[in-house]
Formats: structure tokens, sequence, C-alpha cells
């Protein structure tokens, strides 16, 4: 699984690492945190920000 550190994942939605930080204190998007007390995102976040739902998608990967 990929993780984003925040400032590639602000880029890859198109909003600034401040928007994030207030995301994550308000919860509308919480990032994940490493020991250290670092933020950081998966590609999970990313498909929970693009509205798209995983949990019953039944499709498989073929590479």
């Amino acid at each position: 699984m990929t993780n984003y550190k925040p400032k590639d994942f602000a880029e890859l939605l198109g909003v600034s690492v401040k928007t994030l930080q207030r995301w994550d204190r308000e919860g509308t998007l919480k990032a994940n945190r490493t020991p250290t007390n670092r933020r950081y995102y998966t590609y999970d976040h990313y498909l929970q920000f693009k509205g798209i739902n995983t949990e019953n998608d039944k499709r498989h990967v073929v590479i």
C-alpha cells in the first residue's frame, strides 16, 4: 500500500497542506499517524476523498 506525505497528498488532491491539517483536526479526512506522531495518508484516503466505496466492491485486480 502506498503511503503519502502530506505535501504529496495535498498535490494529489489539489489542496494545500494547511487544508489537510484542518481537515484532520475537524475529522473531515483523518490522517494516520506514525509512532513519532507525523501525519501520513494512504491510497484508501484518496478513494475516500473521491467518494469511491471499496467495502462492497466485488471486483478483482488482475495484472
